[in-house]
């Protein structure tokens, strides 16, 4: 109690007014390759074409893009995902394989180099070299004038040029300065070299062998790369254009990708200390290209890119050789699946299309680690019904240990799709689907309502699936914890089941009240942070039921306990807990369960008899 020193009424204010807030649950992780988009960094997309802007569209080396579409398509609306690419070592990021598209863009400052000869007005000559550089300053050039009664000819030895100038009997020369460069310009080694011209038609005097200058090599000015990596930036081509405002000065880029214009940036400048530097105005801002300044702060006046048309190249997806551990990925490095783990809105993990044991175990161990996501998973493709089940159980041809927890789903077969690149059926595998259908569930009613049936579980936008099971083959599959996708005539495919893989029978051997204990568990524990250094006393106790029982009892009402009861007081808080600063509080839950067995018994009665007997009610 605080030290009062005179009589009176003091106030004390306690805030425990606190309710449980609405968490997240259908907030779907994939993880797999993409044609484009950060590597090992999640981005949120919440519909398929903000999807495809940022990781491309269908590719031959996985099924992101497919799964990513089916969750869409069923339903969802909020999807992180994760692209993965190999690296050569998976602790190390510096080894990543995949590169990025680049070209490295000259400057205007290459200067062609030339020769004057002669004297103007008589048999001036300028010589110029075909290409710029300082290579041209090697070429040499001599007018020899030798002999009685010779013809004009060129004689060229590697990057030296002698005209043998044509002279009389008496050894004068004859030949005039036009005749000499139309000699020159119609030789086809010494034209490649250089390019000649006059306006005198005087005889020329012999020059002796001189070579030109003011040749100058361009500078690299401005890479370009493609905003992340993949051979897809090898369709990205920049164009550059005099600046519109100030052409002298300053330059337009032009972005193409596939041949199309995707973007324009204007009046772009050199100077790191003008507005428009090249560098504020394109990164961050284009979706396609990076840009890098490779001159120095205050540019010479040549010091802009050369004008055209100019490829990317080099462009690596970083597909080849990739392994498991590049989809598991490195806990320090936040990579693979662990890159999630920032993500709090999680729900489900997914790597489509991947169905290899170490994969899953990983997977599964990660989602039991956090307690706030399930992975959902398929079987490899093209299994019979057997295969899938020795496939779950680790048995027959596998030898990897069975899959057991009830933060996992499995589901069976593939689905059947038109394929949108090649116009022909194809097999894609469903967790994509099965994602969305769960979040459309939990849209629709209650995340404690299962994500089966003929309406929760329909799957849209499939022509069939990869094996149509029997019924025979579903009681076979189902008892071990494979959920089947199933094909009905009157209601289309739909999934057919709602099994964990728990192999130990328990309430949370089915979906549903997995995801029900996720919603409860990770909902009051996150609106509880309140009472974290308040006194542990009956106050505190009391004040913490007050928050836990209403929120039970909303969801007993919309069907999703049969009943509860909360516990936090002396019992569950003995004087050991406190002494260890621990407030315990117990929450007691007796989820509904669902009706996945229908059985309709048809009872005869004889035309004399009466229903009230039968049933014993009279």
């Amino acid at each position: 109690m605080p030290d009062y020193l005179s009589p009176g009424v003091y106030t004390r204010e306690t805030d425990f007014s606190h309710y449980v807030k609405h968490i997240s649950t259908s907030s779907a992780g994939f993880i797999g390759v993409a044609q484009k988009g950060p590597i090992n960094k999640v981005g949120l997309v919440t519909s398929w074409e903000q999807f495809v802007r940022k990781y491309g569209t269908y590719i031959a080396d996985g099924y992101l893009a497919y799964a990513a579409r089916a969750f869409f398509d069923n339903g969802g609306n909020v999807l992180y995902v994760n692209r993965v690419a190999h690296y050569a070592d998976i602790t190390d990021k510096s080894t990543l394989t995949a590169k990025k598209s680049t070209r490295t863009l000259k400057d205007r400052s290459e200067a062609k180099a030339s020769k004057t000869t002669g004297a103007s007005g008589t048999d001036e000559i300028v010589w110029t070299a075909v290409l710029a550089g300082i290579a041209g300053n090697s070429i040499t050039v001599a007018i020899v004038v030798a002999g009685n009664n010779t013809p004009l000819s060129v004689d060229v030895a590697g990057t030296h040029i002698t005209v043998n100038a044509a002279t009389d009997g008496s050894g004068d020369c004859v030949s005039t300065a036009d005749e000499v460069v139309a000699a020159v310009n119609a030789d086809a080694e010494a034209s490649a070299l250089v390019v000649a011209a006059t306006s005198d038609t005087g005889v020329v005097s012999a020059v002796a062998q001189t070579a030109l200058q003011g040749g100058a090599d361009a500078k690299d000015t401005l890479t370009v790369g493609a905003v992340n990596e993949g051979t897809w930036g090898d369709r990205i081509s920049v164009i550059v254009s005099d600046g519109t405002l100030h052409p002298t000065t300053e330059f337009n880029l032009t972005v193409k990708l596939g041949g199309q214009v995707v973007e324009i940036f204007r009046d772009l400048s050199m100077d790191e200390a003008a507005a428009n530097f090249v560098e504020l105005k394109v990164n961050d801002k284009s979706e396609y290209v990076i840009v890098s300044d490779e001159d120095s702060a205050t540019p010479a006046p040549g010091d802009r890119p050369s004008l055209g048309e100019s490829a990317l190249a080099g462009g690596d997806d970083g597909v080849t050789g990739i392994t498991d551990m590049d989809y598991i990925g490195d806990p320090a490095n936040h990579t693979g699946l662990y890159a999630f783990d920032e993500i709090d809105a999680l729900n489900m993990v997914a790597f489509p299309g991947v169905t290899t044991a170490p994969v899953f175990h990983a997977a599964i161990a990660y989602c039991e680690g956090r307690q706030d996501c399930m992975l959902v998973a398929e079987c490899p493709v093209a299994l019979e019904p057997l295969e899938a089940v020795d496939f779950r159980k680790g048995q027959g041809g596998y030898t990897h240990a069975a899959f057991n927890s009830s933060y996992a789903a499995l589901y069976y077969p593939w689905l059947e799709i038109l394929d949108p690149v090649t116009s022909q059926k194809k097999l894609v595998p469903p967790s994509g689907a099965v994602c969305g259908c769960y979040a459309r569930s939990d849209e629709k009613t209650h995340v404690w309502y299962a994500p089966a049936g003929i309406d929760r579980g329909r799957i849209f936008n499939v022509l069939g699936l990869g094996y149509k099971t029997s019924r025979g083959e579903r009681d076979v599959l189902y008892p071990e914890g494979v959920n089947v996708i199933a094909s009905f005539p009157d209601s289309g495919i739909n999934i057919w089941g709602q099994k964990t893989l728990q192999s130990q029978p328990s309430a949370t051997d089915r979906v549903n009240v997995r995801r029900l204990m996720m919603y409860m568990e990770e909902a009051i524990a996150e609106s509880s942070r309140f009472i974290v250094f308040e006194p542990n006393n009956p106050r505190s106790w009391r004040a913490l039921i007050r928050l836990i029982s209403p929120f039970l009892q909303l969801i007993k009402e919309n069907e999703g306990l049969y009943d509860y009861a909360v516990q936090c007081d002396e019992e569950t808080n003995t004087p050991a807990h406190r002494d260890r600063n621990e407030m315990v509080c117990r929450v007691f839950v007796k989820p509904v369960k669902t009706a996945e067995f229908v059985e309709l018994n048809f009872v005869l009665v004889s035309t004399g008899g009466s229903f009230e007997e039968v049933l014993g009610t009279s």
